[in-house]
């Protein structure tokens, strides 16, 4: 079977190519392919437009017609909704509805608390109000957004004015979130083609900088129950990625949740799930499928000097 992951100067492509090579003919896809880690061979590495080009669809059917691509794994927020749309390519994304809603954190947001779950209360900035916001601190974000960009912790009325002026956002591209106190977990939720829920794998998030740079894959009941439930909420096929806290008490309150794989899509692979296989395989039992707890990420800066 052969895949192609686009997006593939990410971080987890080196980890992606290592753990799967031997199982599927997988390739790597981006618009800068000096970005795709040297470990993968020049065969494996193709260019492509940015998701923003108008000929980016018309490129990306190229290269799979060329290459006989039987899955496209979309990594990148932008591309998510244009090859979501693809008919004539199997692509393991979440449905166009999803994406659209998801990527979108005041909808998301208000869609989870609509749905009876826990979410972090969230508000446009344009509707801050000094005597209706009563969370300091805060997170201030963009409504739409990946890698922790122009996110930013407020601590005063003062900063959230500064905010719009050093982002260079209006008032309807950002929002404002309660900061809940807790543990951070990502969580990897996998699911095949007709919307049924196979797996979920919580990674404790030990340290991030924009990205995770030190996790390690942790079973938690509450986490499953919530996760569970989300889904049961918003089912959708394909695997995505949901980034939420743990309080002390118990209580799981997502404050993202990602169309698409994420960096540490690697840790679930290592960990025991293949969301390929339970993408495409119509045959996998209802239950959860278990996976390796104690799996551990760690992230380091390699020079290559030449």
């Amino acid at each position: 079977m052969k895949i192609l992951f686009t997006g593939g100067g990410g971080a987890g492509s080196e980890a992606i190519y290592r753990l799967l090579k031997d199982k599927y003919i997988v390739y790597f896809s981006d618009a800068n392919i000096d970005n795709i880690h040297p470990s993968i061979p020049n065969d494996r590495k193709h260019l492509i437009p940015l998701a923003e080009d108008s000929r980016f669809v018309e490129k990306v059917v190229h290269l799979c017609v060329k290459l006989s691509i039987d899955l496209i794994v979309p990594t990148v927020d932008e591309e998510l909704y244009m090859l979501s749309e693809l008919k004539t390519f199997n692509v393991m994304s979440p449905d166009p509805l999803y994406i659209n809603t998801m990527l979108d954190k005041l909808h998301s947001s208000i869609a989870l608390l609509e749905a009876g779950l826990d979410a972090p209360e969230t508000i446009l900035f344009e509707d801050f109000k000094v005597d209706n916001w009563l969370y300091f601190p805060c997170i201030a974000k963009p409504r739409s957004g990946r890698g922790s960009r122009n996110v930013h912790i407020l601590d005063s009325m003062h900063q959230v004015k500064a905010y719009l002026s050093l982002t260079k956002l209006n008032g309807r591209e950002a929002v404002l979130q309660k900061k809940i106190i807790g543990q951070e977990y990502t969580v990897l939720m996998a699911a095949d083609s007709n919307k049924r829920l196979h797996a979920i794998v919580p990674v404790k998030v030990k340290c991030k900088r924009g990205i995770t740079i030190d996790a390690v894959t942790e079973y938690n009941d509450y986490i499953k129950r919530s996760c569970m439930s989300i889904h049961r909420a918003f089912p959708t096929h394909g695997c995505y990625n949901i980034q939420l806290i743990l309080t002390e008490d118990g209580k799981v309150f997502p404050f993202e949740i990602n169309p698409r794989i994420s960096t540490t899509f690697c840790m679930g692979i290592m960990a025991g799930i293949d969301p390929i296989e339970i993408y495409i395989n119509k045959k996998q039992p209802d239950s959860l499928l278990p996976f390796k707890t104690g799996i551990k990420l760690k992230r380091y800066w390699k020079n290559f000097l030449s």
